[in-house]
């Protein structure tokens, strides 16, 4: 059977939604092939039986033959994709935006069925995970009806949170335990022995993600409940606030500063620090992507600290007493307020959830690097780089090894994935979609995209260099900033000089404020063979670092697909307080641990969220605020901890500012305010 590329194209849109009738504009616009084409297209299609036509008085649609003889081959011909087409609109929660890797997304989709069924007897069918900007996303009443279930357990079996609390810190140890036995050289293992420590490990991993998936519901069901018994305020934030900001990494570097600060650095301190970095290097290690911290960081930690506190020995005993004071308040609330055995139950279980927080994410830390000398070998063995056996799942590395999928095809999956992955699981099944453009598709099928100013704002501009891509947007503003552009961005700047040129050639496309067609712009676009759109007038305005936009250098229309920013011109943004305060300073956005190194003293630290390998940052900025919102983060933890004033529940806040914008954070309040 020969097919066109163009009768391809289109068949592959009405093998995405096989139940839709399309019509030709339609169509046009979805493959961005030209009218003429695809009119004669579906013409031979429709001719030869694969496609069915009925008219109306203004359109002519076009559907599948469900009758065509051959449809499945057809399928297999075309190289239909999955994309799955719900039948009513669904509500989409995004979770967050974290770093992560096919691996862990392709378990905790996996848990969430099998798993997470097991433990709490629920299932969570639906996952989105995009691997460019990491944006995790849920369906909300899947979550809702995770929510209840864990209610429904808790009011009928009084042990339940004793139970959950132990499964999950039985679970953590065990996979800490499995990958730390796990031998620094494998080379003596035969292939079978090798697959044999990866499914050992990997059951032990997927064990754990039941507790990844559930905090989303039983987080809420203890605010909820909570504030169902109090209605005042400040018992409220008593209850809710965490009695414990224990911290072993930051208790440890506090001694070592002590014995710097004594000592100077010294032959003992190099020998203490080389301890202190072999004991937590993995703390930055969430994803696999990630690398170890090295001795250099943890130096650094050691200066910031010292920089900032005269006598480190008396932060600890500080915050010791803090600890103390702390769970002296609560008792002394619970017996002022003469509080039920139930509230208190609810208060005390919260206290030990948030400490489960960190010792989960610690265990999934710890895993992933003790586990690296397995995914060394296994790259040697299958003849993939590091970087490339990290775009695999475990099932595949296994299936490799084991010859199950020959190396050929493992090869052709990674560099599949290279152009950009996600994920997707739709009514309990997960698919690996690969490349952006396949990616904006499916997310606009299911509507993750959400229907907010900020997705239905375009920037439009003259076409200079013709072509179509997608990719991150990043403002640069002047001429310092051009180092943030890496390889596949999207460059958006006022205007272009030959010192962008070193940029440029990194540059998936090019997007300009100000200049024609024969501008610097368009003539070095041009050379390079990308796509430039010209004399926006406001690209620099509205786009933002890290949105995700779709670039039709055709129609001259950039198109934001992913991003959480607004479409006025804010001028301060609301959060929830975590310490009170206020301070004034530059903004640093920080993204993960590659920006660690602009955070300059005295800064305000803007991030998704604060982990562990932050606690370095924190010793060194006035103060911080965070877009996640969640009683049991780090970010609660290390706001209190540190006294820093701090925010967080903010949404977008790196969305809209922009690195060395002047603030007042004003936490006392819940407010950050722009005063550049």
């Amino acid at each position: 059977m020969q097919l066109s590329v163009t009768s391809q194209k289109i068949l592959k849109v009405f093998f995405s939604q096989p139940d839709k009738e399309f019509f030709i504009n339609e169509l046009i616009r979805l493959t961005k092939l030209y009218p003429n084409s695809v009119y004669k297209a579906l013409q031979t299609l429709e001719k030869q039986g694969m496609l069915r036509s009925k008219s109306d008085i203004r359109f002519k649609y076009y559907r599948l033959n469900p009758d065509y003889k051959y449809l499945n081959e057809l399928k297999g011909i075309v190289g239909a994709r999955f994309y799955p087409s719900p039948s009513v609109n669904p509500e989409w929660v995004k979770i967050l935006n974290r770093q992560s890797s096919v691996s862990f997304t392709m378990a905790l989709c996996k848990s969430n069925i099998t798993n997470l069924n097991q433990v709490y007897g629920v299932s969570v069918p639906t996952h989105w995970t995009n691997g460019i900007t990491y944006g995790v996303y849920y369906l909300k009443d899947e979550l809702t009806n995770l929510g209840k279930n864990v209610s429904k357990k808790a009011e009928v079996d009084t042990n339940f949170f004793d139970n959950d609390v132990r499964a999950c810190r039985n679970a953590c140890n065990k996979l800490i335990t499995v990958a730390s036995k796990i031998p620094s050289n494998l080379s003596s293992y035969t292939n079978q022995k090798l697959a044999k420590l990866l499914k050992l490990y990997y059951q032990s991993y997927l064990d754990v993600f039941p507790f990844v998936t559930v905090p989303h519901g039983i987080e809420r069901y203890f605010e909820t409940k909570i504030k169902e018994q109090i209605k005042n305020p400040k018992i409220l934030k008593i209850f809710l606030s965490p009695a414990s900001i224990q911290d072993d990494e930051r208790d440890d570097a506090l001694k070592l500063a002590t014995y710097v600060k004594n000592n100077g650095f010294n032959k003992g301190s190099s020998k203490l620090l080389n301890q202190h970095t072999q004991k937590y290097c993995w703390l930055s290690m969430w994803s696999i992507h990630a690398k170890p911290l090295t001795k250099t960081y943890f130096e650094t930690e050691i200066k910031n600290i010292l920089d900032k506190l005269n006598n480190p020995q008396s932060e600890i005993d500080r915050m010791a007493a803090g600890d103390k004071e702390a769970k002296e308040l609560l008792n002394k609330t619970f017996e002022k307020i003469k509080a039920s055995p139930t509230l208190k139950k609810l208060v005390n279980y919260l206290q030990e959830y948030i400490y489960l927080r960190t010792f989960r994410k610690n265990s999934i830390c710890q895993a992933h690097y003790y586990h690296l000398p397995l995914l060394f070998e296994l790259a040697k063995r299958l003849k993939l780089s590091l970087d490339k056996i990290k775009l695999l799942s475990y099932e595949e590395m296994i299936f490799g090894i084991e010859g199950k999928i020959e190396l050929i095809g493992l090869k052709k999956l990674v560099k599949d994935r290279q152009k950009g992955w996600a994920i997707c699981m739709w009514q309990g099944k997960s698919r690996i979609i690969t490349g952006v453009k396949n990616i904006i598709e499916t997310m606009e099928r299911l509507n993750i995209i959400a229907a907010s100013s900020s997705m239905q704002r375009v920037v439009r501009g003259n076409v200079a260099s013709r072509g179509m891509t997608a990719g991150k947007v990043k403002v640069i503003r002047k001429l310092s900033e051009i180092n943030k552009i890496e390889k596949g961005d999207i460059l958006v700047t006022r205007m272009t000089t030959p010192d962008y040129v070193v940029a440029m050639r990194k540059a998936a496309a090019i997007i300009t404020d100000e200049g024609g067609i024969t501008c610097h712009a368009a003539i070095v676009s041009r050379e390079f063979g990308i796509p430039c759109i010209v004399g926006t007038r406001n690209a620099t305005q509205i786009l933002n670092d890290n949105d995700w936009v779709e670039v039709d250098a055709v129609e001259g229309i950039v198109k934001i697909t992913e991003s959480i920013s607004t479409l006025e011109d804010v001028k301060s943004i609301s959060g929830r307080t975590i310490f009170k305060g206020k301070v004034k300073g530059k903004v640093r956005i920080i993204l993960d641990a590659s920006d660690f190194i602009k955070v300059q003293k005295g800064d305000i630290l803007i991030a998704a969220q604060t982990t562990p390998e932050y606690l370095s940052l924190l010793y060194r900025v006035k103060g911080f605020v965070v877009d996640e919102d969640s009683l049991t983060s780090h970010a609660a933890l290390y706001g209190k901890a540190l006294k820093l004033p701090s925010i967080m529940g903010t949404t977008y806040a790196r969305n809209v500012l922009h690195d060395e914008d002047m603030v007042e954070l004003d936490a006392t309040n819940g407010v950050i305010k722009k005063l550049t």
